[in-house]
């Protein structure tokens, strides 16, 4: 198992602690060892292990290792290590709050089944322990919740008992806190409002909707909120708010007869009032006094174009489009045609998403009227700057500030009386006062706006910029009266347009370095557009394909490589087609100057940044010398996972070599342990689906219907127990392999399915009725006679022609001998990684052993017979006495075995017991001194033959 606990040994015995050790890194745990129960404890504060198995005794206190990690705050749970002396050891442990005990001497079962046992307590304490941290931090923020809110608020289950509630409970309802939770809600009431509350609950138990009620006791307005608590649609409480608004009613009433003031100043006021709507510009509405001054009624002035009341239209209509406060002198034109002077104020509101102008008419010849108009423009435009967020003013030519807002005032920290008077230009830099003098000094009335961003100090010390726009308001000789101004704060903007500019360099360096990377890469890389036009090469490229950079980029595939069965075009193609990559495909290609090289081809789809194929990247890369590497390693040692060098694995190689890159269906035969599994996983990496799965399924191992729930999947409420879709191996393996084995052992009915879906490609579900497609390569393995089953009417005879496309025929290993020696090495070497331990090879009288026996269980036998050694084993040598003794009398007592491969007319000798030198010089007599012919009738491996020769001195 992989390492993932550290498990801490304390005894003062240190073969005790060695033996624990050994046994429990066997098993891949992680191990530390203490002598005492001091030491055992200053590793616990330093790495806090997740168990403890500690002595108990006269010299050794495992007890105090419990309170120890008590202490330290520790869920490690402690195993307790007593002599078998000891009497009821059970009940020390219970004493000592450990969680077990063991006796010594130690039993390998029992401590490994309390080492699981006690790492299973580990995770469920630290899990416990978790747990109830979240569960106290939610109540910490449910209380919280509660307390942050106003009024009072109840919690209750779903027959309305309060759970718990928090606020001015006292206050409102006369009750402690305390005296609260528990009870029934309705029951915190006096009888008069008891029945609301009932009646708020009962209306939102029923509509699943938040209820409201609104009393009114001792002067205060109080409202209450029910809200119904739901986890999907099952009712688990309300949320009760009891909130006092008094305060908000009166305030409603107070508008209400603030509104009612307005109307009556605007219908009694004695100037003429007009609302125009700034983007019809027509009359809104006005009031009587400037009925009576125009000459018209309330119901003939609306909707009249506000330019056939002035006498000059067009600079009343730019005044308003630009914003502005007054037009000095004008005429409005009555109904019968006379005119009136006026002096046009005007002010700007937005009502209920319209732009109003609200137009203030006084007659010139009464100044008086004209100054009491001005002040009621001034306070009105105050009402509709002091709620901007952008920093609004005004000043005067020579500087000095006239007016700010509210925003104004919190940007430089002072109010409106400290602020008034002072000099506007002197909070920018000089740069800026300099530009904005300039354009004082030379004013244009054609440019009356002038932008800049500044940069400001704000009161909390903070450097802002502020876009300031400044409008100059001129009087009815053009000149400048005075200046306002509006600040936006732009520093964000200003910071978003920076960290574009840095993003846009440091793109453009990104690009520089790909396009550097690019070029030095050894492989060849080619990007062609959607119509197979080439976007881009590397030197790579260029030099494996032999083409220049003038002639590539832009130009047509086809134009650039002349061979239109080169492998690189017809993969670009089929991506192209698919938009599927393609991965890991070697194949021998033709080059102009390098002649056939091994190559492994990639290529994938390119996607634009609206996720759409725009075309595709191929990249070639030259393996040649590693094919040529792997060639001579596999015909040495193995094939891709499978170790043998006979002759009968050479020709099971090279077969695998020439389907690896097909999508034939594969047929592995074989007896149980020749590797079946092994060939099947040699196919799917060695071919084009290596980047995509290899699902495995064992026919064998699974009744009819779990095996076609796992093959072609299931949906919800299939059969019992389907609580969801489940995903059939089929779909898993799309693209890849998937691997049947045991499939003679399948179903006549799954034989069918499977049958059809071989033919077709497709499938269906369980109890689903939708058609589905695969692209699944099929490998299927047996070690049963198909030709026999086929015979006895127990599997199909289409399938089995449908399913023996290409046969693999597994040898086994009693065909085989000569490769025993290298997969006796390749085990020893496995199980000394697993094991911790380190072997030079068996002796001399094993192998003479393992060459004689016959082994029907094939690779899988020999593999678990060796492991059995190798536990015994302590290391160094496998000697006969570590091979399991049934195996050893199996062979010495002459059961008899298939005989071994030997030539035409050699005749085998078997002897019962392990041939002598005797035996051997004799049958080499026979034999006129043939070794290869000796050594099979000897039923022995010829190198065991000749290494007897050679410690004889016989070898010459």
């Amino acid at each position: 198992m992989p390492v993932s606990s550290t498990i801490l040994v304390a005894d003062g015995d240190a073969s005790i602690r060695a033996l624990i050790k050994d046994i429990l890194e066997a098993r891949g745990y992680r191990v530390e060892t203490a002598s005492s129960p001091a030491s055992a404890a200053a590793l616990m504060a330093r790495r806090g292990p997740a168990l403890v198995l500690a002595a108990h005794g006269e010299e050794d206190d495992g007890g105090s290792l419990v309170h120890e990690a008590a202490r330290l705050g520790l869920v490690t749970p402690v195993i307790l290590l007593i002599s078998a002396a000891i009497d009821n050891p059970g009940r020390l442990a219970r004493d000592c709050g450990a969680m077990a005990y063991l006796q010594k001497p130690v039993v390998r079962s029992q401590l490994e089944m309390l080492v699981r046992l006690g790492l299973a307590e580990n995770e469920l304490r630290s899990t416990a322990t978790l747990q109830e941290a979240r569960l106290s931090s939610a109540h910490a923020f449910l209380k919280s919740m509660l307390n942050a809110d106003e009024g009072v608020i109840f919690l209750l289950d779903e027959d309305a008992s309060v759970i718990e509630c928090s606020g001015p409970v006292e206050s409102l309802l006369g009750r402690d806190v305390g005296e609260c939770a528990g009870q029934s809600y309705p029951a915190l009431f006096s009888d008069a409002v008891a029945n609301l509350h009932e009646g708020a609950i009962a209306k939102a138990r029923t509509t699943r909707e938040t209820a409201r009620i609104e009393e009114h006791r001792g002067g205060m307005v109080l409202e209450t909120r029910v809200r119904p608590a739901l986890q999907g649609n099952t009712l688990s409480g309300f949320v009760v708010s009891l909130r006092d608004i008094t305060t908000r009613r009166r305030g409603e009433v107070g508008l209400a007869e603030s509104e009612k003031q307005y109307r009556s100043v605007f219908a009694g006021a004695s100037d003429a009032i007009v609302l125009v709507d700034r983007e019809r510009g027509t009359v809104m509405e006005c009031n009587d006094a400037a009925c009576r001054a125009l000459g018209y009624d309330q119901a003939e002035i609306r909707g009249v174009d506000v330019q056939d009341l002035v006498a000059h239209p067009e600079q009343f209509m730019a005044a308003m489009t630009q914003g502005g406060k007054r037009v000095s002198y004008d005429y409005l034109k009555r109904k019968n045609g006379s005119s009136l002077p006026v002096e046009l104020g005007m002010s700007y509101f937005t009502n209920a998403g319209r732009d109003v102008c609200i137009l203030y008419a006084q007659d010139i010849s009464r100044r008086r009227i004209v100054e009491e108009a001005l002040r009621e423009g001034a306070r009105l435009y105050r009402a509709v700057v002091e709620d901007q967020t952008e920093l609004i003013c005004r000043y005067g030519p020579d500087g000095k500030l006239t007016f700010v807002n509210n925003a104004f005032e919190r940007f430089v920290g002072q109010d409106e009386e400290d602020v008034l008077g002072r000099d506007f230009l002197a909070s920018m830099g000089s740069m800026d006062r300099r530009v904005l003098t300039e354009w004082l000094d030379h004013f244009d009335p054609s440019r009356p706006v002038f932008d800049r961003e500044v940069r400001q100090v704000r009161s909390d010390g903070e450097e802002r910029w502020i876009s300031w726009t400044h409008r100059a308001v001129l009087n009815d000789r053009k000149s400048v009266v005075e200046i306002q101004a509006v600040g936006r704060d732009v520093t964000e903007h200003k910071a978003a347009e920076s960290a574009l500019a840095q993003a846009t360099q440091e793109k453009e360096q990104y690009r520089l370095n790909l396009e550097a990377t690019f070029a030095s890469i050894p492989d060849a890389i080619l990007t062609v557009d959607s119509g197979l036009s080439v976007i881009a090469t590397n030197s790579a490229a260029k030099s494996l394909f032999g083409f220049a950079e003038e002639r590539s980029r832009g130009h047509r595939l086809e134009d650039v490589v002349r061979d239109e069965t080169n492998p690189c075009v017809q993969v670009l193609r089929q991506v192209l087609k698919t938009d599927k990559p393609v991965h890991g495909y070697e194949i021998e290609l033709k080059t102009p100057s390098m002649g056939d090289r091994m190559v492994e081809i990639n290529c994938s789809p390119l996607v634009d940044k609206d996720r759409r194929h725009a075309g595709a990247v191929l990249i070639v890369r030259d393996i040649s010398h590693i094919a040529d590497l792997e060639k001579q390693l596999q015909q040495r040692h193995g094939f891709r996972g499978i170790v043998g060098r006979s002759g009968p694995m050479q020709d099971i190689y090279q077969l695998l070599e020439q389907l690896s890159s097909l999508d034939s269906i594969v047929l592995i035969l074989g007896e149980s342990g020749t590797g079946k599994e092994l060939v099947a996983e040699a196919l799917h990496y060695g071919g084009v689906r290596a980047g995509k799965p290899l699902i495995k399924v064992n026919c064998s191992a699974l009744s009819e219907s779990l095996l076609e729930s796992e093959l072609f999947g299931h949906v919800r409420g299939a059969f019992t127990g389907a609580v969801r879709d489940k995903v059939g191996r089929i779909q898993a393996a799309q693209g890849g392999s998937l691997f049947l084995d045991e499939i003679g052992d399948i179903s006549p009915m799954l034989q069918l399915k499977l049958l059809r879906f071989l033919e077709s490609r497709e499938y269906e579900r369980v109890s689903e009725s939708k058609t589905c497609t695969a692209d699944v390569r099929i490998i299927a393995a047996t070690n049963a006679d198909l030709r026999e089953a086929v015979r006895r009417g127990s599997f199909r005879e289409d399938l089995y022609y449908r399913l023996n496309v290409m046969p693999v025929t597994l040898p086994p290993l009693r065909d085989r001998q000569s490769d025993i020696p290298m997969l006796t090495d390749h085990f020893l070497a496995m199980f000394a990684e697993n094991f911790g331990k380190h072997f030079d090879g068996v002796s001399e009288e094993v192998m003479d052993l393992l060459l004689t026996y016959s082994w029907p269980g094939n690779v899988r036998e020999l593999k678990h017979a060796l492991e059995h050694a190798c536990i015994l084993s302590p290391g160094k040598t496998i000697e006969l006495r570590h091979i399991r003794k049934d195996l050893v009398d199996q062979i010495r007592s002459g059961v008899p075995e298939p005989a071994p491969v030997q030539e035409p007319g050699v005749q085998a000798t078997f002897m019962p017991h392990r041939p002598g030198r005797e035996d051997i010089l004799a049958v080499l007599r026979e034999c006129a001194g043939n070794k290869v012919q000796a050594a099979r009738r000897l039923g022995i491996h010829r190198a065991t033959l000749y290494r007897k020769l050679k410690a004889w001195g016989l070898d010459d």
